[in-house]
């Protein structure tokens, strides 16, 4: 089993949610709407310097729907060119 860690901007949002319910995958998942920080893109902080906000997701799924999930990003960062998309993969176990 996989845990994604999914972050990017929130305009992309209803996009994502969109390609893996027509691939159906990531139909469990805890979604953190609003999530402030800093990585490789402009800085999505909720102010009035930066005032967009990113959403989180974190997925487990097995290591086939994480291969499709993954597929997804990558047709995102095309679509969505320098908009910032991060994804975290680890194992996990389920206890």
């Amino acid at each position: 089993m996989k845990r994604m860690e999914i972050i990017f901007s929130q305009s992309i949002d209803d996009d994502f949610i969109q390609k893996c319910a027509e691939k159906d995958v990531g139909k469990c998942y805890t979604k953190i709407p609003v999530v402030f920080g800093k990585g490789f893109s402009e800085p999505k902080m909720g102010d009035s310097i930066w005032p967009q906000s990113n959403t989180m997701y974190i997925i487990f799924c097995s290591e086939d729907e994480e291969q499709i999930i993954l597929t997804i990003l990558e047709d995102l960062r095309k679509e969505y060119i320098g908009e910032g998309i991060a994804c975290f993969v680890s194992d996990a176990e389920v206890r």
